[in-house]
């Protein structure tokens, strides 16, 4: 019976059926006289939305258009409109409009209970709407009050919010509109319990992660935020953090966690191209839940031509999985760039928290081992170092941040106290600081460091000074501005100073042109000349983040040659 209700259903539809995918549709064009601004703009949605059989008459068009057109002018207050339409050329038309007095509000009866009505964001959205006795009427301005007030109560927990009146009487004759709106909040509710509906999960490492307390009030701008914090701890492949509504008493409400872990283990290949290191693949294994504590284990290889690494971290959370953790490392690194040939093999354990005002700092302590040759030296050091981290990186507009600034400095400290080869200090800073104003964008960068040791060839190579390049100066090619012995050979600096300051204008959706000047030095006592790389180039904003291609000359030489340089990634 079931199946024949089924075929009889079809027989008696399938002649709409045809006519739905086999009539073709006519286009129709619109000119426009007497309407501009935002009456125009309106109109032409109203109208352009509208859809014609092939073979339609003039009349039945020229009907409905004038129809659709009254429906939009009304939206906008304008009540008193005399509209005519009719046909210019063939499948054009003529909308004809005058558009009369709008619509004054005669009376704005608005009542407001419940504890928003000393929420400072609703009584500003009353007065933003511009509805107010003697001010004309637009239904757009009316429904957007009211979506306003849903939407802030959505956000603010105001759960319990209704309209106990909405309504807006217009009268034609006397070209005025009487609002009549009641509202009442309700009370605002308050952060309840956070409820992992996954049993077998540890609660109080990823409760952490929440940046606000019980008792706190609702905003959903903070659910949302511990949904994305939750999704930085790399654990889940689904993650769901939402209000309990149902449940909801006392003006508390719960939030239901809902995660679910991914795979036992997770595979990453990845690579890029840069002018400064060629070609690089990537290959990174991860088992991001080793036990019920929380821990993980990652490996990472990566592989260019002059440079090679390999990384093994285990993770520990401690207050929370994402920026409370300590680490535990091993990594062999091997470099053959210049002058340079390095084989070094590093362990270390890192204690990395967060302060409030997002800076996240860190100490450590490294034991490194390092093979090395820098131009005509040859040696063997180990190093034990302790040292601090501090970090900030703040930006606004996601991989193509049009705001931000990204601060990061280090200290290392090496003695023959407790078992360094060699006595020294090293500290190293980096700044960038970027500005948009609308097509305009202005980069800047600073990075320094230095070096307090007797003699710079008592510091291995990796932990030299060396500048040039995509990252530093342009113009010159990757790591060649340094301190030279009597051989013409680089041997490295104790202090790096560079700036650059780049200037982008964007003439398309996906398209910058960019302008730079670089300049700085690596030195042991800065009697040599400043490098000064000047330049432009081209950005083509993609998913992955900004492609940067650069065409740059150094200063310092009339005969140095202008050179390319191409990289990929967020410029912060």
């Amino acid at each position: 019976m079931f199946i024949r209700g089924r075929v009889q259903l079809f027989f008696r539809l399938w002649p709409i059926l045809l006519v739905l995918f086999t009539t073709s549709v006519t286009a129709i064009d619109f000119d426009y006289q007497g309407l501009s601004g935002e009456t125009k703009d309106n109109v032409k949605v109203y109208l352009e939305a509208q859809t014609f059989p092939e073979n339609s008459s003039v009349r039945r068009i020229s009907s409905a258009s004038a129809e659709q057109t009254k429906r939009a002018l009304r939206a906008l207050g304008y009540y008193q409109s005399k509209i005519d339409v009719s046909e210019k050329e063939k499948d054009v038309y003529l909308v004809e409009v005058e558009l009369g007095e709008r619509l004054v509000i005669s009376k704005f009866d608005f009542t407001f209970e419940g504890e928003a009505n000393k929420d400072s964001r609703f009584t500003s959205a009353v007065t933003k709407s511009g509805l107010a006795d003697g001010q004309v009427f637009s239904h757009a301005a009316y429904d957007g009050l009211k979506s306003e007030f849903n939407r802030l109560a959505a956000r603010y927990g105001y759960f319990d919010a209704e309209y106990h009146q909405s309504e807006v009487k217009i009268s034609i004759k006397e070209n005025t509109a009487s609002i009549h709106l009641s509202y009442d909040s309700g009370h605002r509710y308050r952060f309840g319990n956070i409820i992992f509906t996954n049993p077998d999960l540890p609660k109080t490492i990823f409760a952490n992660l929440a940046e606000f307390n019980k008792q706190d009030r609702y905003d959903s701008k903070k659910v949302g935020e511990f949904n994305q914090r939750l999704g930085e701890t790399d654990y889940f492949q689904v993650i769901s953090v939402r209000p309990d509504l149902e449940n909801r008493h006392d003006d508390k409400i719960d939030l239901l966690v809902g995660l679910a872990l991914k795979p036992r283990d997770t595979f990453e290949v990845g690579g890029g191209i840069t002018t400064d290191i060629g070609p690089r693949v990537r290959l990174k294994w991860t088992r991001p839940w080793v036990n019920d504590k929380g821990h993980s284990i990652a490996f990472e290889i990566e592989a260019a031509e002059p440079k090679q690494s390999a990384l093994f971290v285990y993770r520990i959370p401690m207050n929370n999985p994402v920026d409370d953790y300590l680490d535990i490392q091993t990594g062999y690194i091997r470099e053959k760039t210049n002058d340079t040939e390095s084989e070094k093999t590093v362990v270390s354990t890192t204690r990395q928290w967060r302060w409030d005002n997002d800076w996240k700092p860190s100490i450590f302590l490294k034991w490194q081992h390092e093979e090395y040759r820098q131009a005509d030296q040859f040696d063997v050091t180990d190093l034990v170092l302790p040292g601090f981290n501090f970090a900030r990186l703040r930006t606004r507009g996601g991989l193509d941040p049009y705001w931000g600034d990204n601060l990061q400095a280090s200290v290392e400290v090496g003695h023959p106290y407790w078992g360094s080869d060699v006595e020294m200090l090293r500290l190293a800073t980096i700044g960038k600081w970027l500005r948009s104003y609308q097509n305009h964008r202005l980069l800047l960068r600073a990075d320094v460091g230095g070096i307090l040791a007797e003699d710079i060839t008592d510091v291995p190579a990796s932990m030299r000074f060396f500048a040039g390049g995509d990252q530093s100066i342009r113009g010159y090619d990757y790591k060649t501005i340094s301190p030279k012995n009597e051989e013409g050979q680089l041997i490295g600096g104790k202090y790096l100073t560079v700036g650059s300051i780049e200037y982008n204008y964007q003439f398309a959706e996906k398209w910058r042109w960019a302008t730079f000047v670089d300049a700085g030095t690596a030195t042991n006592d800065f009697s040599e000349p400043v490098s000064v790389g000047v330049g432009m180039g081209i950005r083509w904003l993609t998913l992955i983040g900004p492609l940067r291609i650069d065409v740059a000359k150094g200063l310092q030489n009339e005969s140095d040659p202008w050179r390319v340089h191409f990289s990929l990634g967020p410029d912060l």
